[in-house]
């Protein structure tokens, strides 16, 4: 009994199960970092590199906008109706992942040699054919997410990740490399995608309809094309960065983009939960109330994540790194405004998702892409890495302003922009302070009455938003 309600996510609070999935995973992510550079010569590191920066952008292709397409299906439909849909969509995946999983291993057989990977082919074999069960692993979790079964998202989850450290440990101390490594993960993909694709066909079925690839392609194409957009966006800035700038600066750099990310850790256990739903509530009477609402809880959660960014990662770098290290905090601001501003474009673009097609949504991620990269190219060269930050703040601005304009036509929610500059003010004042304090009793004062501020903001949403958004709706 206590089980089956663990898997339901029932008696808990789905958003605390989702933020356990998050905190665990992530955390057995970092548990990889030593295992790799510890166990594989310089080259083999670099070959693997290579190797993931292809899987990766293969990999976006093929979760085929599953997740996001479910979620617009089912927005106005009955549990009857739901259950169809996610079967014909689980027909779709399991269609596309043969297809395309035979078509990406005879690609790679032919081309790689042809464009110079003929040293990673195998590898790259071996990583595309576990990225071909994407959208198997994409579309049940979704699915999960939808039904608040905050439970088994976190076993599947959780299990995934710990299963892939474990057979990342067992193959590269058994000396069997970076196809070792990669046939491991394969391996642990294939299991999990089998028990999610089983679980989900016991629940909803798998049917073959003409009619849902059809309308799944109308929406689908475009959201992959908009993903690969903000692949480009969030990834070429180190391609242009590498031939203008000391190794070393690139590395401090990179180290700062993987602690900028710390800023939406605290609103994404919240965005498992209010994404998969956002649409449906928007449709129900009272929505565009309910989905202000819902924007006003994710700015603060996101302010927060933003603070433990900024005043938490030195103080990682200072007692855990050496002290070279200590050059990756100039960019930190900088690049935790850049994770912000694109947590907030999926906190506010509910309007463009909510269309029947999704050619705005490519429309929007492909203009900040092409924003990006031109200022890329124009800024990095003489201005370096602070070039490439004020490229990939203005694609995300340029995202930000196209989302509310374009989506304003299918909801004109009522954001509260009032709060938002509030919380902007207070977090840049706190930052910019802190680095200006001139003695430790400064530094303490400013802390106190910054993040007395900001506890008070957050109390108040506390107290007169969130009851009225959670209400009825945490089962």
């Amino acid at each position: 009994m206590a089980l089956n309600m663990f898997r339901r996510g029932k008696g808990a609070n789905p958003i605390l199960l989702f933020g356990a999935s998050l905190l665990l995973t992530k955390g057995l992510a970092f548990v990889t970092i030593p295992l790799t550079t510890g166990r594989l010569a310089p080259a083999d590191y670099g070959r693997l590199e290579l190797t993931t920066s292809i899987i990766e952008a293969f990999g976006i292709v093929l979760t085929l906008g599953l997740a996001d397409s479910l979620f617009r299906f089912t927005a106005e439909s009955d549990e009857q109706e739901r259950r169809r849909i996610s079967g014909g969509l689980a027909g779709m995946a399991l269609v596309l992942a043969l297809g395309i999983g035979v078509l990406l291993q005879a690609g790679v057989y032919l081309l790689a040699p042809r464009l110079g990977l003929a040293s990673v082919q195998r590898a790259l074999a071996i990583g595309l054919a576990s990225a071909s069960l994407s959208g198997l692993i994409e579309l049940p979790l979704a699915y999960l997410r939808l039904r608040g079964q905050a439970g088994a998202f976190l076993i599947f989850t959780v299990a995934r990740a710990a299963l892939q450290v474990a057979v990342m440990a067992v193959t590269l101390n058994a000396g069997w490399g970076v196809e070792g490594l990669l046939a491991g993960n394969a391996a642990v993909d294939l299991c999990i995608s089998a028990l999610l694709l089983i679980s989900h066909i016991r629940s909803c079925g798998l049917r073959i309809d003409r009619t849902m690839f059809s309308r799944a392609a109308g929406y689908n194409l475009p959201l992959i094309g908009g993903s690969l957009a903000m692949f480009v966006l969030g990834s070429c800035d180190r391609w242009f960065l590498a031939g203008v700038v000391a190794p070393a600066t690139l590395g401090f750099y990179g180290l700062s983009v993987k602690l900028s990310l710390i800023a939406p850790l605290a609103i994404q256990p919240f965005g498992m939960w209010w994404y998969a739903r956002r649409i449906a509530v928007l449709r129900q009477p009272g929505g565009m109330e309910a989905s202000a609402r819902g924007v006003t809880v994710g700015l603060v959660l996101l302010a927060a994540g933003a603070l433990a960014a900024c005043l938490g990662a030195p103080l990682l770098i200072t007692y855990l790194a050496p002290p070279a290290y200590r050059a990756a905090l100039e960019y930190l601001p900088w690049l935790a405004l850049a994770a912000a501003l694109n947590e907030l474009c999926s906190l506010i673009n509910v309007g463009v998702y909510a269309e029947q097609k999704g050619y705005r949504i490519l429309a929007v991620n492909g203009a900040g892409a092409v924003v990006a990269l031109l200022l890329y190219a124009l800024l990095t060269t003489p201005y370096g890495v602070w070039g490439a930050i004020a490229a990939t703040l203005a694609g995300h601005s340029a995202r930000l302003g196209l989302y509310l304009a374009l989506g304003r036509r299918s909801a004109p929610i009522a954001y509260p922009w009032p709060l938002a500059g509030m919380l902007f003010g207070l977090v840049a004042g706190l930052v910019a302070g802190l680095r200006v304090a001139d003695s430790a009793a400064a530094a303490t004062g400013l802390l106190v009455v910054g993040l007395g501020a900001f506890a008070w903001l957050a109390w108040r949403v506390a107290r007169r938003e969130a009851p009225a958004l959670f209400a009825g709706q945490l089962a």
